[in-house]
C-alpha cells in the first residue's frame, strides 16, 4: 500500500481500537453495558509522515 500524498511504501504502526456506545442503546445494551468496538490498522508514510487509518472490522463485547 503506497502514500496517497507521495507515493512511499506505508509502514504499518499498530492496530487500534475505538469503543463505541450508541446514544439510544435500548434497554437490553443498557442493562448489559454492550459495547461495540471498531477496529483500525494504523499505517505512516516514512517520507512525509502521512497517516491512513484502514478499517478491520468491529466486535461486540459484554461487560457484566
Amino acid at each position: 500500500m503506497n502514500c496517497l500524498r507521495c507515493d512511499t511504501s506505508l509502514e504499518f504502526l499498530k492496530e487500534y481500537r475505538f469503543d463505541s456506545q450508541e446514544a439510544d442503546r435500548g434497554f437490553f445494551k443498557a442493562i448489559f453495558d454492550v459495547e461495540e468496538h471498531l477496529m483500525f490498522r494504523i499505517y505512516v508514510c516514512p517520507k512525509c509522515r502521512h497517516t491512513e487509518f484502514i478499517y478491520t472490522g468491529k466486535s461486540t463485547w459484554v461487560d457484566l
